[in-house]
């Protein structure tokens, strides 16, 4: 199968998108499958990439670290064609998408789309919430929906927002999931520790996010206090950059826990596991994640997790407990003292929850839906009749009212 992902963000750009759109092309890669990245060009790109295919593109006005492309679809839709695709999935509503839905009328081929984002949540960006209204994003995100053959969301949660919005499509509920790490050695966690100040009789909490406002880690340094109280030798580590990070840095300085709170910066993602398999407890209290790549990724590496209860994670919870999910901030000193003092049995729990979050169930899953979803009827049978189907324009006498035939009666 030859697979085409039409998204707006992709690697070196760090997103939980970014991260489900690489699973996705290892797992099909490694079952013999054949997926093209269609995508924005980035400054920091690797020049030589297998399989990518970068679009002129400029920063996003209101989000300068996403990108909206700004190409001509011609291009895109004749690759897409010589390729010889045979289903097209978008990941993104909005340039590389339209790009997408573009490639899949014209050429008649399958389309799948991947719902991640609950826009909603993240408004503040665009002028403090007061250029876009919430309605104005339900009735973009039901007119996007409605394009594709099959919508994919990651959780209940925004099958369900979906579904508010008026989307009639089919909704399957597919979880990104991530592949299986390698154990590190305990050499390489120590040094880890080491280079970030820490010994081995620390407790130490994890966060990986994007330090923006939406991922609430204000509410964890704001715990944080009364936590030491209770556990003198608690840490928090933070792994990541956002536009928060020196508010972040400000509150830390100011409530005295410098000596407490690490901010590691961006980390390369491969080298991410060594983070989580030197920590303790993986703990979050974003209430704006659909999934939570991070939530799987630490269950990977063996990591109990402390965060707010959504309904991905309460339905993941009925299968092995994995942690302690909070319904409010101010339940969260007890939690991660429980978790601490029950550690071996919440990794018990995570030794069987493994396959289920991995990216082996992600493929199997995705395979399912690809090998359902019917072809569309193509517009065009050939691309040289693109522009004239698209930019057709009567001729002179078409548009005074006569056809070929009264003319030749006015002649005759």
């Amino acid at each position: 199968m030859k697979i085409a992902i039409f998204t707006d963000t992709y690697f070196p750009q760090l997103s939980g998108v970014a991260t489900s759109v690489k699973v996705l092309k290892d797992t099909f890669e490694a079952h013999g499958h054949e997926v093209y990245i269609f995508t924005t060009t980035d400054p920091q790109a690797n020049k030589d990439e297998d399989h990518i295919f970068r679009y002129e593109s400029i920063p996003f006005l209101f989000f300068k670290e996403r990108r909206v492309a700004v190409t001509f679809f011609g291009p895109v839709v004749k690759k897409v064609k010589d390729l010889k695709i045979d289903i097209i999935h978008t990941q993104t509503e909005f340039s590389m998408g339209m790009l997408g839905i573009t490639a899949s009328r014209i050429l008649g081929l399958p389309l799948v789309h991947t719902y991640h984002t609950w826009y909603e949540k993240y408004l503040h960006y665009i002028m403090n919430g007061k250029l876009i209204s919430k309605e104005t994003v339900r009735k973009l995100s039901r007119l996007y929906c409605q394009q594709a053959d099959e919508v994919i969301t990651p959780s209940q949660t925004i099958k369900e927002v979906l579904e508010s919005y008026g989307v009639t499509r089919e909704i399957a509920i597919v979880p990104t999931g991530v592949p299986i790490p390698d154990c590190c050695s305990q050499a390489e966690l120590m040094d880890l520790r080491h280079k970030l100040t820490l010994s081995a009789d620390d407790f130490v909490m994890l966060s990986v996010n994007r330090l923006a406002y939406e991922k609430n880690l204000i509410a964890i340094i704001d715990r944080l206090p009364n936590l030491l109280k209770h556990l003198p030798h608690a840490h928090l580590v933070l792994v990541g950059d956002g536009p928060e990070r020196k508010n972040l840095e400000n509150a830390v300085a100011s409530r005295g826990l410098g000596d407490h709170v690490h901010f590691t910066g961006a980390i390369d993602h491969e080298k991410l596991s060594s983070y989580y398999q030197m920590a303790d407890l993986y703990v979050n209290l974003s209430t704006s994640e659909t999934q939570g790549l991070t939530f799987l990724e630490a269950i990977t590496n063996r990591l109990p997790v402390v965060a707010y209860a959504s309904d991905y994670l309460m339905n993941l919870a009925k299968i092995q407990p994995f942690g302690v999910l909070l319904d409010h901030p101010d339940k969260f000193e007890a939690a991660v003292l429980e978790v601490k003092a029950n550690s071996k049995e919440y990794s018990s729990h995570l030794d069987q929850l493994i396959h289920h979050v991995s990216a082996e169930h992600f493929y199997e899953q995705l395979y399912a839906i690809y090998s359902q979803v019917q072809p569309r009827k193509s517009l065009v049978t050939d691309l040289s009749q693109l522009t004239e189907k698209l930019f057709y324009v009567p001729k002179m006498d078409q548009r005074m009212g006569y056809n070929d035939k009264r003319n030749k009666h006015k002649k005759d």
